[in-house]
């Protein structure tokens, strides 16, 4: 069965930009122009909205909005097409979101932040506990995108962001995830230009390095991707949000993307057909959910290959 509920808001011109629910799934945050809306799941699975929210400056668009590992606190980077700030929730005096910082990102006028997602709880050092905060840019019309790595100082205190590494590329970024274990960090990134390039941290090197150009989407710009939670396999899995669904096995070898799992990873091309905005696996990474075009929330499962088990409205209503 599926349980749905309506967040309802009245405010006119109320336009959800972006969602992002914490590692515990018992905290929303909810962008919408120049406002962040925390909502609490309560004991019988309903969402409260806080009394308390975070408002910036009217004349900012907040884009995106992502949760750091409860280990750092209740801790908020959201972003608009130029800046990104920092945001902590404290209890004291009956609770409150502070801006900690505006990290100096220094990004050209004519390049716009497309993502932000902070680092899982290892960082690209894996051996260590740092905060760390990546970043992707671009623009349709430059043909120029970058990934940045930031690292915070004093996790503490969030002020200090120091920049780890900066990557530029020749077509526009538009979206990234991190996949990290104790053994690999990687960072998937999405561009506007039918690919999603690879990276790898070395840490003999302590740097990140390009592997390979994993996916080719036919014409069509990424929107997200995302990889599988990989409770002890052999290879990982990556999840494509593009005119259509593409999802991607593969295993690193010698410092070489081999992809495998070709046949297994087919998608059911009934279902198939419908631009895909958005991704998200189950916990075990043996399910996925894709929203798309005609308002639909697909949920899939793999047998022999990936098929539609599920199709949602909105409202929780099978078509």
């Amino acid at each position: 069965m599926v349980f749905s509920s309506t967040l309802h808001e009245k405010n006119p011109g109320y336009c959800i930009r972006d969602i992002a629910i914490n590692w515990h799934g018992t905290k929303m945050a909810v962008c919408s122009n120049n406002c962040v809306d925390i909502w609490t799941k309560n004991g019988q699975d309903q969402w409260i909205k806080d009394s308390i929210g975070i408002d910036l400056d009217k004349s900012k668009i907040i884009k995106r909005v992502a949760w750091a590992h409860p280990e750092f606190g209740q801790v908020l980077a959201m972003s608009t097409p130029q800046e990104i700030t920092i945001w902590e929730f404290t209890a004291d005096t009956g609770g409150t979101w502070t801006n900690r910082t505006t990290p100096s990102i220094s990004e050209p006028r004519h390049l716009e932040i497309n993502d932000v997602k902070f680092c899982p709880a290892y960082s690209g050092v894996v051996k260590t506990r740092n905060l760390e905060l990546a970043y992707c840019t671009g623009q349709l019309d430059s043909g120029q995108g970058q990934l940045k790595i930031l690292r915070c100082k004093d996790s503490h205190l969030l002020k200090d962001w120091e920049r780890e590494k900066e990557v530029s590329w020749k077509e526009t970024f538009t979206c990234l995830d991190w996949y990290v274990s104790p053994d690999e960090s990687l960072i998937a990134i999405g561009t506007v230009d039918n690919s999603v390039r690879l990276y790898e941290y070395d840490s003999s090197k302590q740097d990140w390095s390009f592997l390979d150009t994993i996916a080719h989407p036919q014409n069509s710009k990424v929107y997200d991707v995302s990889f599988a939670p990989n409770p002890g396999r052999s290879f990982h899995t990556l999840a494509i949000a593009a005119s259509y669904l593409q999802i991607k096995s593969f295993k690193i070898e010698g410092g070489r993307v081999v992809v495998m799992r070709e046949q297994e990873n087919r998608v059911c091309e009934e279902e198939n057909r419908v631009q895909v905005w958005r991704l998200s696996w189950s916990c075990l990474g043996t399910s996925l959910c894709t929203t798309g075009d005609d308002g639909l929330l697909r949920m899939w499962k793999n047998s022999t290959k990936w098929e539609c088990t599920r199709k949602v409205k909105w409202n929780g209503v099978e078509p």
